[in-house]
C-alpha cells in the first residue's frame, strides 16, 4: 500500500500541474516548448485484458509542438519489475492517446536515482526493441531551498524540495523558510498544503519538526490548521470515549458471566481482565467464557494485541 510520502512526492505534481515545467526548464535546463495547457489524466490504465496498470500520476501536457503525455512516478526503491511496468505505461499511453509520452520519476534517495537514472532496455543487447530514459528528480538535482526569497517564488517547488531533502541535514533550514513562505499564498490554500507537507514527510525527526513549527509559530494560516486540529481532537476524543464505553461494558459482562458459571479467577487473573484495553480481546474472552470450566481454559486460547 502506498504511504503518504509516497503519494505526496508524486501528487505535488497535481497541486501545481505547471511545476514539472518549471522543473525541466529551469532546473534541468532542458528544451521544451512552452505549455498552453496541463491537465491530469485518469491514471486507471486497465484494458479488456484482466491487466490493471496504475502509474503514479499523468499529466497531458498541450503545447505547440503538440500534445505530450507525462508518467510521474514516485519510487521509493530499485525495482525491475517497476522499469517493466514503465514500459508498459508508455507503450500503453503512446497507443491510447497517439502522442509523445515522457516518463519522470521522483526518488528521495540518491542510490534509487542514480538507478532510475539508467537506461533500460526491451530486447536483445544489440537490437533492443524499445530503451527507456527517465527523467530523474532526486537529492542531487531538485535543489535546496532554504532562503525565503527562493521559497516564495515557488511555494510547490519549496514542498517538493522539503519532500526530498526531508532527510539531509538541511531539513529544519527548508522546512523553516516554507513554514514562513507560506504565509505569502492565499490562506486556503497554505492550511492545505501544511497538512499535506506533513504528511508527506513521512516518519521521522522531520514530520515531528514540521508539527513542531505547526504548533509554537504565529502564522495566518496555523489558526486554521489548529481549528481543524482542535476539531479533530474532539472527534477522536469522543470515538476514544465510546471505545472506554465499550471496554468497560465488556469487562462488566464478562465478569457476570464467569461468576454465573461459578469460574473463580485470581487476583492476578481478575487484574489482568479489569486491565485490559482492548475490546477484541474481551469479547474473546467473553464467547470464550460460555464453554469453557476454568480459568486456565479462558486465557489458553488466541491473544489479541493493539499496536
Amino acid at each position: 500500500m502506498p504511504t503518504s510520502h509516497h503519494e505526496a512526492l508524486h501528487r505535488i505534481f497535481q497541486e501545481d500541474t505547471r511545476l514539472l515545467g518549471r522543473i525541466l526548464v529551469d532546473v534541468l535546463r532542458l528544451k521544451l516548448p512552452t505549455p498552453d495547457k496541463v491537465e491530469i489524466l485518469n491514471v486507471d490504465l486497465t484494458d479488456l485484458e484482466p491487466v490493471a496498470r496504475w502509474p503514479d500520476t499523468l499529466l497531458r501536457v498541450e503545447s505547440a509542438d503538440g500534445p505530450l503525455i507525462v508518467i510521474i512516478e514516485a519510487q521509493t526503491d530499485s525495482s525491475e519489475t517497476k522499469r517493466r511496468r514503465w514500459a508498459r505505461y508508455i507503450a500503453h499511453l503512446q497507443d491510447v492517446y497517439d502522442c509523445d509520452v515522457s516518463l519522470v520519476a521522483i526518488c528521495r534517495k540518491a542510490a534509487t536515482a542514480r538507478w532510475a537514472a539508467e537506461p533500460f532496455a526491451i530486447g536483445p543487447r544489440a537490437w533492443p526493441s524499445m530503451v527507456i530514459y527517465p527523467i530523474v528528480l532526486g537529492p542531487d538535482n531538485i535543489p535546496l531551498i532554504t532562503e525565503l526569497a527562493e521559497a516564495s517564488r515557488d511555494v510547490p517547488l519549496a514542498v517538493l524540495s522539503a519532500l526530498i531533502h526531508g532527510r539531509s541535514p538541511h531539513a529544519d533550514a527548508i522546512l523553516e523558510v516554507l513554514a514562513t513562505a507560506l504565509t505569502t499564498i492565499d490562506t486556503a490554500q497554505a492550511v492545505h498544503l501544511a497538512e499535506f507537507i506533513e504528511g508527506g514527510l513521512g516518519k521521522g525527526p522531520s514530520r515531528q519538526k514540521w508539527r513542531t513549527l505547526m504548533a509554537t509559530k504565529h502564522y495566518p494560516y496555523i489558526s486554521e490548521v489548529r481549528a481543524q486540529g482542535r476539531e479533530e481532537g474532539r472527534e477522536e476524543g469522543r470515538e476514544e470515549g465510546r471505545e472506554e464505553g465499550r471496554q468497560e461494558e465488556g469487562v462488566r459482562v464478562l465478569l457476570r458471566v464467569l461468576g454465573k458459571r461459578g469460574i473463580t479467577l485470581s487476583g492476578e487473573e481478575r487484574e489482568r481482565v479489569t486491565g485490559c484495553t482492548d475490546i477484541e480481546q474481551i469479547e474473546e474472552w467473553l464467547d470464550r467464557a460460555l464453554d469453557v470450566s476454568t480459568a486456565a481454559e479462558l486465557f489458553a486460547g488466541k491473544s489479541f494485541s493493539r499496536e
